[in-house]
């Protein structure tokens, strides 16, 4: 426990860093999401899916990188018409087709399926959530976001330990209750009136979304664990001591920053 709080402060520290730093030099925050992304990438298509080969590792960490920054509005110039992370995704979709055919004898179907669709489905991910930090008010949509997922987790955590008698999804995640979720929604419902009026945000909107946001990044949360299970792996890496890897920290919120994104582009959650 005392290496998993050394931890979680060590990153706290970091983001806030890393955040202070973008608030002047807004490329800082877009290569630090590219990094992440492309350390999960490896977590997941290496340690859980099995791809073993280095080229089609490095070209998903390639494409990594562009999608994040594409996503991030750093584009060369197209032909009217044409978007960047769409062609982005071509190249990468059609690369990775002819490195499966050069590597069809160590590939089974899921290695296949992996290579194919997880860089595409996690890059978004990280451009969206590229798209929350690198805007007006950051903080406060970063809070919401870490409200929605690490808040309701710790408080599924705490409330199911106190008072968790039914089983939530017991083939996925057995410690996880019913009890335990409904803990974890009315903590992130309470957050979310502490941070509207820390922020001076209107309550109706963010209380509105709260519970359909925290099932969401409890969904993420157990994908996340199906994957896992089905690997036969505990963590997706080592990489952070007592939390495992950068995967194990971000998949709720990488479930809930597309959802996030959408919600302030469209300018429900102002």
């Amino acid at each position: 426990m005392r290496t998993r709080i050394i931890s979680g402060i060590v990153l706290v520290l970091l983001l806030a860093l890393v955040l202070f730093a973008g608030s002047f030099f807004p490329p800082v925050i877009t290569a630090f999401l590219a990094v992440l992304c492309v350390i999960a990438l490896y977590e997941l298509l290496h340690n859980a899916f099995g791809i073993r080969p280095r080229l089609p590792l490095i070209a998903a960490g390639v494409y990594a990188v562009v999608s994040v920054f594409v996503l991030g509005g750093y584009t060369v110039p197209l032909p009217k018409g044409l978007d960047p992370f769409t062609v982005a995704t071509v190249l990468y979709a059609t690369f990775s087709a002819v490195l499966i055919l050069g590597y069809h004898k160590r590939f089974e179907l899921k290695q296949i399926a992996a290579l194919i669709s997880m860089p595409i489905v996690l890059c978004f991910a990280f451009g969206c959530l590229e798209k929350i930090l690198n805007r007006e008010n950051s903080l406060y949509y970063l809070l919401l976001l870490l409200n929605y997922s690490s808040i309701c987790d710790m408080g599924a955590y705490f409330a199911g330990t106190a008072f968790g008698k039914h089983k939530l999804c017991p083939g996925i995640s057995p410690k996880k209750t019913v009890e335990g979720a409904i803990g974890g929604v009315a903590a992130s419902l309470l957050v979310t009136v502490v941070l509207c009026l820390i922020f001076r945000k209107t309550m109706i909107v963010p209380l509105v979304v709260t519970l359909p946001l925290c099932v969401l990044g409890m969904v993420g949360d157990l994908f996340a664990s199906a994957i896992k299970r089905a690997a036969g792996i505990k963590d997706y890496g080592k990489l952070i001591p007592g939390h495992g890897g950068v995967l194990d920290r971000l998949d709720s919120i990488l479930m809930l920053a597309p959802c996030v994104a959408l919600l302030i582009l469209a300018g429900v959650l102002a």
